[in-house]
């Protein structure tokens, strides 16, 4: 499978899940994944596409107030997905290559997490001039990108074995 097509895939399924579930989208789930399977450039494409059609449905279909601390906060998740997505980066080629993808995918996952997080408190500071740690919110943005990154990986490991399945 090209990486165009598995880009599309992966961009679809998530949109339509978004969509479907009305949750937030898996912004961490999207970057660790599309770092682990695709070049830099396409991973950021990939990350942007999805958090720009999040930005959309939520300003254009579910009326987000277009006021600056929603605004503020609309940039600020590309600025934490963007830290999401630099910190897999960094840290899946320093992995043992001989581990499963999924395995290496969900290690990376722990401190682009972290990275998302930690940019979230200085995006909530610059929006709302002070920051405050609420382990609810974080446990529940966490357990959000890990069910996400959960069902994203049996996907991909479904498309990477349907070719093999055609061949034989």
């Amino acid at each position: 499978m090209n990486r165009l097509t598995w880009s599309a895939g992966v961009y679809g399924a998530v949109v339509l899940g978004c969509l479907g579930l009305a949750c937030l989208e898996p912004l961490v789930a999207i970057a660790v994944l599309a770092a682990a399977r695709l070049r830099l450039p396409q991973a950021l494409a990939l990350t942007a596409a999805v958090w720009l059609t999040g930005q959309a449905i939520g300003f254009g279909l579910r009326d987000y107030p277009v006021d600056v601390q929603t605004v503020g906060w609309g940039a600020g998740l590309g600025v934490m997905a963007l830290a999401s997505l630099v910190t897999a980066a960094v840290v899946l080629p320093r992995l043992p290559q001989h581990w499963p993808t999924a395995f290496r995918v969900a290690t990376a996952f722990v401190p682009a997490f972290v990275a998302n997080q930690l940019t979230a408190l200085a995006v909530e500071f610059a929006v709302e001039g002070s920051c405050e740690i609420v382990p609810g919110v974080i446990t529940a943005i966490g357990l959000i990108n890990a069910g996400w990154l959960a069902a994203l990986l049996a996907l991909d490991a479904l498309a990477q074995r349907r070719p093999a399945a055609r061949a034989a």
